[in-house]
């Protein structure tokens, strides 16, 4: 018995040391070089959409897992020198859809362009998300951020036309890439979409992530079949009666 009681002791023993020894995960914020096999194909799928736009697949791999579970993320940057800096951004807004971050993202990118700033720096796309001031050749440009009005309670639409972009265009470019696609007064540009159409800009931008079905193939046609013509079956002369 006495065996027995050392051998269980030992054993609790070396699992509490384990534990102790295993550090804690939760609350940590997601690295760029967090692996994108290791999410799902949407995920996969947006961070390589905007890939260029966050600087990395890595970054943009970080920053689509960060806004749909709305949690702190991590952006990494190089500068001239080689020096390597990461920025640790925490969405303003809770877990999202991926209709929603795709959203986000297509307006931040669009306000980013319209400033000129085409490759931002993990501080600018941080101003366009949450807020802040953002520094270029132009100036220094005062930035509401989109994710701080959604958090206010601002529609998608009403973000979209307060910052002069139409949400419909924004959602369909962002397949394309074109962060100009959407501006008030653009040539080309058709419809809009306000406030109170969050749920079908959202439908558009969830349909967007999924690849594109091939077109219907068109049988060809039944050739005609040419009507059987039956001949004329010539009427019978009666036989008259023996007089």
């Amino acid at each position: 018995m006495k065996t027995r009681s050392r051998t269980l002791t030992v054993a609790c023993a070396l699992a509490l040391g384990t534990l102790a020894a295993t550090p804690a995960i939760a609350g940590n914020p997601t690295h760029a070089g967090a692996s994108v096999g290791a999410t799902s194909n949407e995920t996969a799928h947006l961070a390589t959409r905007y890939a260029d736009f966050a600087g990395s697949q890595s970054n943009a791999a970080a920053l689509v897992a960060g806004l749909r579970s709305g949690s702190a993320f991590v952006l990494t940057s190089t500068d001239a020198a080689g020096a390597l800096t990461q920025t640790t951004i925490t969405p303003t807004t809770k877990a999202m859809g991926y209709g929603e971050v795709n959203i986000a993202l297509s307006l931040a990118k669009a306000e980013l362009a319209k400033n000129g700033i085409t490759n931002p720096t993990p501080q600018q796309i941080e101003a366009a998300l949450n807020g802040g001031v953002l520094t270029s050749a132009n100036g220094s440009v005062p930035l509401h951020g989109v994710l701080a009005m959604r958090q206010q309670g601002q529609g998608w639409g009403q973000i979209a036309n307060g910052l002069g972009f139409k949400l419909g265009d924004l959602v369909s470019a962002s397949e394309t890439g074109n962060s100009q696609a959407g501006m008030h007064g653009q040539a080309g540009v058709h419809g809009s979409v306000g406030t109170g159409t969050d749920a079908s800009a959202n439908a558009a931008a969830n349909a967007s992530l999924h690849a594109t079905l091939p077109a219907r193939v068109n049988l060809p046609q039944r050739p005609n079949v040419p009507a059987v013509v039956r001949p004329n079956i010539p009427v019978h002369v009666g036989i008259g009666g023996g007089g």
